[in-house]
């Protein structure tokens, strides 16, 4: 997928936020089926639990996995990628339960795209997303996590009146916006996770 073939191009792959990191772009349409091919997660929480280390599993959210994918070949650039949550929620309902049943007591959800400038139509699209997980969700410390930037008012009110989420990660190198909002009101008996090592300085 990341090198292509004689027969097959290669995917895209573009640079994780402003990171030299990089991330295979993921091609979407309307009639993609979403099923529950790797179970790498559940398997590496397994084995971490065999060696006596309780680890948290992490998984990028849904809510970012589509809003950084792109159109596949053919398919209108304007297709609503967003409109995928439906087909998609299924399938991290499938992992979820599948982590709890291993033991697992937390997971945490990247969702770095809530630093980007959002309409309110896909705001209110990530918390049914997370609505829609709740009862899912129901047992374990859920942490949602967003780096690389200041989190933006009306994001971060989304994010934080979340009722399955227990804790929220922001990142307070780049965030002293997100500082003050945090300052300005959290919701009590939830948890902050302040992100203090630059994620950008390999000498960090």
């Amino acid at each position: 997928m990341a090198r292509g073939n004689a027969s097959v191009p290669a995917m895209e792959m573009t640079k994780w936020f402003d990171t030299n990191y990089h991330f295979i772009v993921p091609e979407l349409g309307p009639d993609v089926k979403f099923t529950y091919a790797s179970h790498k997660a559940v398997n590496e929480y397994k084995e971490a639990k065999a060696l006596g280390v309780d680890t948290v599993p992490v998984l990028v959210g849904p809510f970012t996995f589509l809003s950084l994918s792109k159109p596949a070949k053919g398919v209108e650039k304007t297709f609503p990628k967003l409109s995928l949550l439906d087909k998609i929620l299924p399938v991290y309902k499938e992992v979820i339960a599948d982590l709890k049943a291993a033991g697992a007591s937390a997971i945490q959800f990247d969702e770095p795209v809530l630093v980007m400038d959002l309409e309110s139509h896909q705001l209110e699209a990530f918390a049914n997303a997370y609505s829609e997980l709740e009862s899912s969700l129901a047992g374990l410390h859920v942490i949602i996590e967003t780096y690389f930037a200041d989190v933006p008012q009306e994001a971060y009110k989304t994010l934080t009146s979340l009722n399955a989420v227990s804790g929220f990660g922001f990142d307070l190198v780049r965030g002293a916006k997100t500082l003050d909002l945090i300052k300005g009101g959290f919701p009590a008996g939830k948890f902050p996770y302040a992100g203090v090592v630059d994620g950008r300085n390999i000498w960090a």
